[in-house]
């Protein structure tokens, strides 16, 4: 059911995703794990790590040095060289804490995440899969993967499988706005109009002032307006909100 958020309605979508979370973790950990280290070179070394993400990879590498065979060091090694743009370090790194950790869910997801980078699209849905189907982490964790697995069939294309994909990640957390508009490309990309228009609603439902969604609405509205019709038709309220479905 689509119903109009009011004013002070709480945003309830993430924009952040594992991986941000990841990073944003190790820069914190940066205090504990150098924070010694880094004040020492500081003024003196001009390798020393200073923006955020070379702290976070600085950090990682150093925690996967104190522990190799730590595969949660080796997991956050991978993100934050996949952040950063090192596919093929991320690569390793994750196929490493795989090996270690065969049973944890999150080494498949960045490994997954870094074939994707690579194109290798076949061994991306797999070890993304394999993420999805492990147990130990939490429903946004799970939102993610599906929403990756999804972009991957997309990138294969096999538009109707991302659709699929991108469906179970959102019931992880329909109130997901960024999802639901990206949802709503996918549908736009198929030339499903009314679907595409369904979830633009929703996202404006949980969100009304979201412009991607507000925007996108209203160039499908002009542009398929008996698409439309038919959308507001299964609606108990009018075009001009985001309606209640029947």
């Amino acid at each position: 059911m689509h119903v109009l958020a009011t004013k002070g309605d709480k945003l309830m979508f993430r924009s952040v995703g594992v991986l941000r979370w990841v990073i944003i973790a190790l820069v914190v950990g940066v205090v504990v794990m150098t924070g010694l280290v880094v004040f020492r070179m500081v003024g003196t070394d001009r390798s020393t790590p200073r923006t955020e993400m070379d702290r976070a990879v600085f950090a990682a590498e150093e925690a996967v040095k104190a522990n190799p065979k730590d595969p949660a060091a080796r997991v956050k090694l991978a993100a934050a060289y996949l952040e950063r743009g090192n596919v093929s370090g991320a690569r390793e790194q994750a196929d490493n804490a795989v090996r270690l950790a065969p049973e944890d869910p999150a080494a498949y997801y960045v490994l997954g995440l870094a074939e994707h980078r690579s194109r290798d699209l076949t061994l991306a849905e797999k070890h993304l899969t394999k993420a999805a189907t492990l147990k130990g982490q939490t429903a946004p964790f799970y939102q993610d993967v599906w929403a990756a697995i999804a972009r991957v069939r997309e990138d294969a294309g096999s538009r109707s499988a991302a659709a699929q994909a991108m469906s179970k990640a959102l019931s992880y957390g329909p109130e997901n706005v960024l999802l639901l508009f990206e949802q709503g490309q996918l549908y736009e990309r198929s030339e499903d109009w009314t679907n595409a228009m369904d979830d633009y609603l929703s996202a404006l439902s949980f969100s009304p002032d979201y412009e991607p969604a507000k925007s996108a609405l209203e160039k499908l509205m002009k542009d398929h307006p008996a698409e439309y019709k038919k959308l507001v038709e299964s609606y108990d309220g009018t075009a001009t909100a985001a309606p209640a479905k029947k």
